[in-house]
């Protein structure tokens, strides 16, 4: 097997099992709630304590904000492990929400000059959270299966146009703030219990799909809408399913998709990261796996 890392940033959100089953590096994010910089790692032990403590900050009215990975943050990130003689697979953040990509294929150019016997290869997932979870729980599973680097390359790129993300958000004003609706249709639809179903389309960005009245017939679409659109043939049967500090609501919704997937099917829950959470607002549901129809309606 070839000896080269899997990376991937605070913007990837899997299960904690998955980061002690697997030799998995991460690259922090910082965030800014109320005044205050913090680091956000995707691995952090203590994921799940700081989400909810975003999300109980975002409840009471608090103000947070996102930065990017800097090249510079990468160039120190990377170049141990290459100095180490460690090939580098880096499964980035969508280049449709961020300059991060750029950020990383700049970094990437100029390693690659300092080191020329190494590999360092960055993938756009073109997904995120626990869709870009999931890509990279594949990636992982791919190596441990012996797949080159190239070869893991190569299969990400087929598989990832095929990478679902369904969503929900329980306030439009976080879709406002981050100029994804307009102020009136955030006034209105709070006001009629408008429940906004987003989607990453095709590019890595995101779009509005659908608009439905209340949380449960919300959730019942993005379910069904799934389970109606997987099937994808040579890919790992994982759905990891977000939320943001919601346990017994999303423990609920667990359970409708193992009622309607395949049994072999892995169905899991994982908190909202606090660097996509800062954009979504603290009452968010997804449910992110491979299926064919990636920008479909709903």
């Amino acid at each position: 097997m070839d000896n080269y890392l899997i990376y991937t940033d605070a913007a990837c959100d899997m299960p904690a099992h998955v980061f002690k089953e697997y030799d998995v590096r991460t690259i922090p994010m910082d965030y800014i709630l109320n005044g205050q910089t913090l680091s956000f790692d995707a691995s952090d032990p203590e994921h799940d304590k700081r989400c909810d403590e975003l999300y109980a900050a975002l409840r009471e009215g608090g103000d947070v904000h996102t930065s990017q990975i800097t090249p510079y943050n990468y160039i120190e990130a990377f170049t141990p492990d290459l100095e180490a003689g460690h090939d580098i697979l880096y499964v980035c953040f969508t280049s449709g929400l961020s300059a991060t990509y750029d950020n990383a294929c700049s970094a990437a150019a100029q390693l690659r000059e300092e080191f020329p016997d190494r590999k360092l290869i960055v993938v756009d997932s073109l997904s995120a959270t626990q869709g870009q979870g999931v890509v990279v729980t594949a990636a992982l599973m791919n190596r441990a299966k012996g797949m080159t680097i190239e070869e893991n390359e190569a299969w990400l790129n087929e598989k990832i146009p095929y990478m679902c993300h369904r969503f929900m958000v329980g306030d439009l004003n976080y879709l406002h703030k981050g100029g994804r609706v307009s102020g009136a249709v955030a006034i209105v639809g709070t006001m009629l219990n408008i429940k906004p179903i987003l989607i990453i389309n095709d590019k890595g960005a995101l779009d509005v799909v659908g608009k439905i009245r209340g949380q449960k017939i919300a959730l019942k679409r993005i379910v069904s809408a799934y389970v109606k659109d997987s099937g994808v043939p040579d890919v790992p049967h994982i759905i990891y399913v977000g939320h943001t500090s919601l346990y017994e609501e999303v423990e609920e919704l667990v359970k409708q998709i193992k009622e309607q997937v395949p049994e072999d099917t892995i169905v899991e829950a994982v908190n909202l990261c606090p660097i996509i959470g800062a954009h979504c607002g603290p009452s968010f549901f997804s449910v992110c796996g491979w299926g064919f129809h990636r920008d479909a309606p709903i």
